[in-house]
């Protein structure tokens, strides 16, 4: 029964996706009630794609909808105020919003940070004025004022998609967009006013124009709002978020509503996150206001109102905003006679121009217009006239010129007329012999090139062309024309990267296509993080195009690891279901594998590989969790799903590094091991496909059996692999940190005891342990190496230059190397080593009691909207297994030496040698 009904669950997962419920929450000011419940804290770094759908950590309000541009907040009709909450809050922090505000006069666009002690930090954009957004920020609810905001230059914000950010410490408020800082505030200039306690964040739109709100709010929001010119949107795509500040809440200590009176529970209170935010650049702030911008809410939402229906503000002094306007006053190379507003007629006819008669006595030089109303110089016989229709454009040649049309009109038979174009700057030297300039137009600048027609005698040239063009010298001139084209495409590429940023460094390897050892360790140890240092870059960049997708379809098929682009959306939509956090939650199914794993584990020193037995643990509840039915790998040698899928795992990735040398690999044991996988799996597709309408939804059970074996395939290799590795490498530093060890397992008894099975709320409430698991990942990430295609001609803020810090310029559909295990062991990310600093290459999980990672300087599970689906379920498995081996084993004692330190990267990271640790039982 158990494994019909958890693969029934996962099937179901598959192919047929349910709605997260959204949670209301109340509202207290803890500076004017002391009963006030304490704050939820973030205490660590999410990225949330909105394009995947709702995210369990906002709580909406007046129905936002989602699809693949992201969350989308519409204004209708009067009343609608569409916003998310965060259900946590950030004491100093970093939050980037990548969004679209939405047009229409009187519609207000608002990312806003917000606390119960009605401070608040602001980025709100009028839907009416399209080039600017304004910044804004209030303290401890105080309205008395309105000289805070500031509006920046934002032009056509409308059309696409920019990322807003707001870097919150106790010394500084930056705002920035697109990485550029518009604004900064300090404690100082605030005189007073300085936000500075836990804030949620909030995001939505709505009407500032409505008929219902005072005359200022109107005036504010850009006038009245015109609900049948709707409906307006505004849409958030992604939003990433780091709070400075750890532990698990938050809460006041007296009325003061100063930072310092904040307390953090399970953590501390961090006042920055770093280096200082670079100061704005002169003319970010375009104008100051002095009226009242109406903030999201907060600040002027009724302290009765639980949720916001409608945006409700103080009375309002209408005042007069100054506005400014740039119109243009004239257009260059326009005509004399023309308009600045329309086009029109000249007001005299084409002039002869003076001193440009040609050699020619019958022709004249004379000044017209071309179709885009530019003047030009044209050839016409004399005393022709020129047709022009209403706005002054040429249409018709006069029967006079009707000779002039041909090229070769007017010469002989022996002559032929050349037409060549060079650059002359709009004028042509009087001295040109048998040559009449026409004026044309080059399309990459203002100038004007000018076009020539040249006169050749070619009488007796006939024999000399027929002795010159030989086969051979046809093929020479072939030849050199491909050398040529080959050295202009070279030159174009040269241009392009250097306009775009520069070069990356060129690494010289002994055989072709980098195939040697030294490309490989230079690009370990050299590999830059710029990709993975900027999130509005990495829209930029897909998986791996059309030959990855080749290359992996034997094993991975179209599951969500080899596909790209819709087909992998459509993975993860399936997926996401399946890794619920009530699915999460459940943890009897590793109970049961952990216990024959313990078993296994000899007590009283006896030297085991500790590694070994983590692949065949993870395996085994991988299947069981996934299918119903363990492989029972766990001790058993002759495991054949185990064997099979370890062999096709290992000859995938050689096959892979082989590039266009992979023919040559030997590929009997690869087909062999697919067979044996494709074998076990397929039962248990069959089963699926076979339940009735009422246990999976008719028209998704049309899916075949190909695309469900592939999404398995896909679950298990990230189910075994990622957390077997992470588990080995935890328990090799474990064994050589002894100190480390008893202080884990003296929280781990503190917490469950020695015998009680941990919950999952048990596992989040163990600082030191989860500090223990993100310092493992820090300095061994699960896939060390990761590659992107570029989507488009782009740049890389960094990794160029001698000392890697210029920009690097992109072709479109060039591969990018990069490696999150270089890019944690950057030291520039980390405080000097000191003794509460170690060096960054050393384990140490208390450096995460005072350091906390900027978004995209850690990145174990990836990022961006490819980050790893299952995060949750590998922590929570590495976090339950590790408290039920140290619950059992008092001490443990390393049989390592300075060789076994080496690792390996197959699909994922692992220990080269294993791991060789002996454990104490503290029971006889």
């Amino acid at each position: 029964m158990r494994t019909h009904s958890r693969f029934s669950i996962f099937i179901t997962c598959l192919l047929a996706a349910t709605p997260v419920a959204a949670q209301t929450y109340t509202t207290c000011n803890p500076l004017t009630s002391g009963s006030c419940p304490a704050n939820p804290a973030l205490g660590r770094s999410v990225n949330i794609d909105f394009t995947e759908g709702p995210s369990d950590s906002f709580t909406p309000q007046g129905n936002p909808t989602y699809d693949s541009n992201g969350a989308t907040f519409t204004v209708a009709k009067p009343g609608d105020s569409p916003q998310v909450t965060s259900k946590w809050y950030i004491m100093f922090g970093h939050v980037e919003v990548q969004l679209k505000p939405a047009g229409g006069v009187g519609i207000v666009s608002s990312a806003v940070l917000q606390s119960d002690a009605l401070d608040e930090i602001d980025w709100e954009w009028i839907g009416g004025d399209s080039n600017q957004v304004q910044s804004n920020y209030f303290s401890k609810g105080q309205t008395t004022t309105y000289n805070r905001g500031a509006f920046h230059p934002d032009p056509n914000n409308q059309a696409s998609f920019r990322t807003y950010t707001i870097d919150w410490t106790a010394d500084q408020i930056a705002w920035q967009i697109d990485g550029k800082t518009v604004r900064t505030l300090t404690p100082e200039a605030a005189q007073g006013q300085y936000p500075q306690t836990p804030m949620m964040v909030k995001l939505g739109a709505w009407s500032g124009g409505d008929s219902a709100n005072e005359p200022g709010t109107i005036a504010w929001a850009g006038g009245p709002t015109v609900y049948g010119n709707g409906p307006f949107s505004m849409t958030v795509k992604s939003v990433a978020i780091t709070d400075y500040s750890t532990g698990t809440q938050y809460s006041y200590s007296g009325t003061s509503g100063t930072w310092q009176s904040i307390q953090s529970q399970g953590g501390k209170i961090n006042s920055g996150g770093g280096k200082a935010v670079a100061a704005a650049d002169s003319g970010s702030i375009s104008s100051t206001s002095d009226a009242a911008p109406l903030p999201f809410s907060g600040t002027h939402r009724k302290e009765e109102d639980a949720v916001t229906t409608r945006a409700n503000v103080y009375p309002w002094v209408a005042t007069t905003m100054a506005t400014s306007t740039t119109a243009p006053t004239s257009y260059p190379n326009l005509p004399s006679g023309y308009k600045t507003d329309q086009v029109a007629p000249p007001t005299s006819s084409p002039s002869a121009a003076s001193g440009a008669s040609p050699a020619d006595g019958g022709l004249e030089t004379v000044t017209a217009y071309d179709q885009r109303g530019f003047p030009t110089v044209i050839v016409q016989a004399k005393g022709a006239s020129k047709q022009y229709n209403d706005q002054g454009f040429l249409i018709t040649d006069s029967p006079a010129l009707a000779a002039q049309a041909s090229p070769t009109a007017g010469y002989s038979d022996g002559e032929i007329g050349v037409i060549a174009a060079a650059k002359v700057n709009n004028k042509a030297s009087a001295t040109e012999s048998a040559a009449t300039c026409v004026n044309g137009d080059d399309s990459d600048d203002d100038d004007h090139s000018s076009i020539y027609k040249v006169v050749f005698p070619l009488t007796g040239m006939v024999p000399l062309i027929k002795y010159l063009f030989t086969p051979a010298s046809a093929f020479c001139l072939l030849a050199i024309t491909c050398v040529v084209y080959y050295a202009f495409l070279q030159y174009q590429e040269h241009r392009l990267i250097k306009r775009l940023g520069g070069y990356a460094p060129t690494v010289h390897g002994r055989l072709p296509f980098g195939r040697d050892l030294d490309f490989w360790y230079w690009l370990y140890n050299n590999c830059s993080p710029s990709l993975a240092h900027s999130s509005s870059v990495t829209a930029e960049f897909k998986l791996g195009g059309e030959n990855f997708t080749r290359d992996w379809q034997d094993f991975l098929g179209h599951g969500i690891f080899a596909t790209d682009g819709e087909e992998w959306a459509a993975s993860r939509q399936l997926l996401r279901p399946f890794f619920a956090q009530n699915r999460v939650r459940d943890l009897d199914i590793f109970e049961t594998h952990v216990q024959e794993l313990l078993l296994l584990i000899k007590g009283q020193g006896k030297e085991i590989d500790i590694s070994d037995l983590f692949y065949g643990y993870t395996l085994d509840a991988a299947t069981d969790f996934l299918l119903g039915r363990s492989v029972g790998s766990l001790g058993n040698a002759d495991a054949q799903f185990a064997r099979a899928f370890g062999d096709v795992q290992r000859i995938q990735t050689i096959r892979q590094r082989a590039g266009p040398f992979q023919v040559l690999v030997p590929l009997k044991k690869f087909w062999e091991g697919l067979k044996v996988m494709d074998a076990f799996i397929e039962p248990f597709v069959q089963d699926a496909l076979n339940h009735s309408p009422e246990e999976l939804d008719e028209k998704e059970t049309k899916s075949s059996s190909g695309i469900i074996r592939d999404q398995i395939v896909n679950i298990l290799l990230a189910g075994r692999d990622t957390t077997a590795g992470t588990l080995s490498f935890l328990f090799k530093e474990l064994s050589g940190h002894p100190i480390a060890y008893s202080k884990l397992r003296r929280e781990i008894l503190e917490k469950v005891g020695a015998g009680r099975a941990p919950t999952y709320d048990d596992l989040k409430n163990m600082p030191y342990l989860q500090h223990c698991i993100s310092e493992t990942l820090r300095l061994y990430p699960s896939v060390p190496f990761n590659m992107r295609i570029a989507l488009k001609d782009t740049t890389l803020p960094r990794g160029g230059g001698h000392d890697g810090l210029s920009r690097v310029g992109i072709k479109k559909d060039t591969i990018i190397g990069y490696s999150p295990r270089h890019l944690h062991l950057n030291a520039n990310m980390y405080p000097a080593a000191s003794a509460s600093s170690p060096p960054v290459q050393d384990f140490c999980p208390e450096r995460w009691e005072t350091w906390t990672p900027r978004p995209w300087q850690y990145i174990p599970f990836n990022g961006g909207p490819r980050i790893c689906i299952g995060q949750q379920f590998a922590l929570t498995e590495i976090g339950y297994t590790t408290v039920r081996i140290v619950q059992k084993f008092d001490r443990l004692d390393k049989y390592w030496g300075v060789g076994d330190d080496l690792v390996k990267s197959e699909i994922v990271l692992s220990p080269a040698t294993g791991v060789k640790v002996g454990f104490y039982s503290n029971v006889e």
